[in-house]
């Protein structure tokens, strides 16, 4: 090969590899800007040099030592590749969490004892589906089963304004069938008389339907990314199974109101019975057990606690407790002081868990004994939701002390599988700059708390109540009056949407 054409092929390599870098330049910028509020001038100093760097290589292809040029310019293509990849599967885990889409699914059941064993044997039966027109599971999909199938022709359907009744009517036997939400077993697994339903009835045919989420809740990003002041509803999901792919409806076995105040990292947190006997804001007022308003989706469950204390709910936070196991595990357990002995099913309801009182690491199974255990407990749920603060605020302390990158992305990865959340990711990106700064101000916190956080009880009284639709008394919890709005005041002042008062005392004696 001649002088002359090595020379020529050269420079076309050279050229190859000046677009190659700046192509990877472009991709790696791109991702460096998804990072949003994280540290903008440290990524803006990032995003110059890597123009130097261009302008440099150009300069540099122009002269003799070629080779050279050539060599740093595909090492510096890696990193960029590299770089592109590292930001975006970070950023892929971080927009996970958020589920823009919804897998809903529908069933039909009937009582295992029943001869119906598939679609094609169901006629001439009584058909149970609720009247609640909106419900994905429970209504519009079961249309589509009833339309696919031709079930009105040869079936009775039966329509019911409310689920208890229907399902009680079918362990009843006056009704055969019933379509109902495919994660029936978590919905009334906790319910009385059907505790046993996942071994009661068997499924006859399901469908699913994935659904875009509609995000109907305002921004509290202010200017410059910095939050305004906020509240989330956190909602735990008991069930067997890994993951939230099915984000169908359910309980709000745990529901845990929180406010927080970025400026002054002051926090209230609040755990509110499942059992509280409060007005269903998407059921006309109709008075029931709030854990019920879990069975409407979540909107339903936030609209009725907004209604109880008075504030806007900015944001939720959907978590299965079997995901707790994960994220626990990953950080390598948790402290927490246990408040007595506590034994329940491990997180397959299989082999039993015990913890013991006291002082203690917690590994992720020993945790959702604590998260999960109400029936050991003198006041039930009330107290399940206290130690259920404990632990939530032993995983925050934790998170405060995670240093190592496989640690932070094994948290993430389990979160972003076992929690959803209307946060859009730029604003779980801005938290990022809460953490720093929680994390300055532990350094002055002689109790080792990562923040102030106000644990308010809300008082109440166990009572029997008939409900006349399911002809028997169930047990619920009838909320203090005065209780709920010293509360709500508590969490107003610290959402600043009132002032406190201080109570001012002057005593003088001759």
């Amino acid at each position: 090969m001649s002088a002359r054409k090595k020379k020529k092929k050269t420079v076309k390599f050279n050229n190859i590899l000046i677009l190659l870098v700046l192509i990877s330049s472009i991709f790696l910028i791109y991702h460096i800007l998804l990072l949003g509020p994280i540290e903008p001038m440290i990524r803006y100093c990032i995003i110059g040099g890597i123009v130097v760097i261009n302008i440099l290589f150009f300069i540099l292809k122009r002269k003799k030592k070629r080779s050279i040029a050539m060599a740093m310019m595909i090492l510096f293509i890696l990193i960029n590749i590299i770089g592109c990849y590292s930001i975006n599967k970070i950023y892929h885990i971080i927009d996970n969490i958020n589920k823009n889409k919804i897998v809903y699914a529908s069933s039909l059941i009937t009582l295992k004892k029943n001869d119906i064993q598939t679609i094609d044997d169901v006629s001439k039966y009584k058909i149970g589906i609720i009247d609640d027109t909106l419900s994905v599971d429970n209504y519009i999909i079961a249309k589509e089963i009833i339309d696919e199938y031709h079930l009105e022709n040869d079936n009775e359907l039966v329509s019911y304004d409310d689920l208890l009744v229907m399902l009680n009517d079918l362990y009843q036997e006056k009704i055969d069938l019933m379509f109902v939400s495919s994660n029936y077993d978590v919905m009334f697994q906790n319910t009385e008389g059907f505790e046993n339903i996942s071994n009661d009835v068997k499924i006859i045919i399901e469908k699913d339907k994935t659904i875009k989420k509609e995000t109907t809740t305002a921004s509290v990003l202010g200017n410059s990314n910095n939050l305004k002041p906020f509240s989330i509803l956190l909602m735990g999901v008991d069930s067997e199974k890994d993951g939230l792919k099915k984000n169908a409806y359910a309980n709000g076995d745990g529901l845990i109101l929180i406010t927080f105040n970025p400026e002054t990292l002051n926090a209230t947190m609040m755990s509110i019975p499942r059992d509280t006997y409060v007005p269903i804001s998407c059921r006309q007022n109709q008075k029931n057990k709030l854990t019920h308003a879990g069975w409407f989706g979540t909107d339903c469950m936030m609209e009725t606690i907004e209604n109880i204390f008075d504030i806007d709910i900015n944001y939720y936070v959907k978590v299965n407790f079997k995901g707790v196991v994960g994220i626990v595990d990953a950080l390598g357990g948790v402290t927490v002081d246990v408040p007595k002995k506590l034994c329940t099913d491990d997180s397959n309801r299989q082999g039993q868990v015990c913890i013991e009182q006291g002082m203690q690491n917690l590994n992720g199974e020993q945790a959702l004994v604590l998260a999960r255990n109400r029936y050991d407990l003198k006041l039930g749920d009330i107290d399940r939701g206290y130690n259920q603060q404990l632990l939530l605020k032993a995983l925050l302390n934790k998170l405060t002390e995670v240093r190592d990158v496989n640690t932070i992305l094994k948290v993430l990865e389990t979160v972003s599988n076992n929690l959803d959340t209307n946060l859009t990711t730029e604003e779980i990106l801005s938290f990022y700059n809460i953490f720093k700064d929680i994390l300055k101000s532990r350094q002055y916190q002689s109790n080792g708390d990562f923040l102030n956080i106000t644990q308010l009880r809300l008082n109440g009284t166990n009572q029997k109540i008939y409900f006349k639709n399911l002809n028997s008394n169930l047990w619920c919890y009838l909320l203090n009056d005065s209780s709920v709005k010293e509360i709500s005041k508590e969490m107003k002042i610290n959402l600043e949407l009132e002032k406190e008062t201080m109570i001012k005392s002057f005593q003088f004696s001759p």
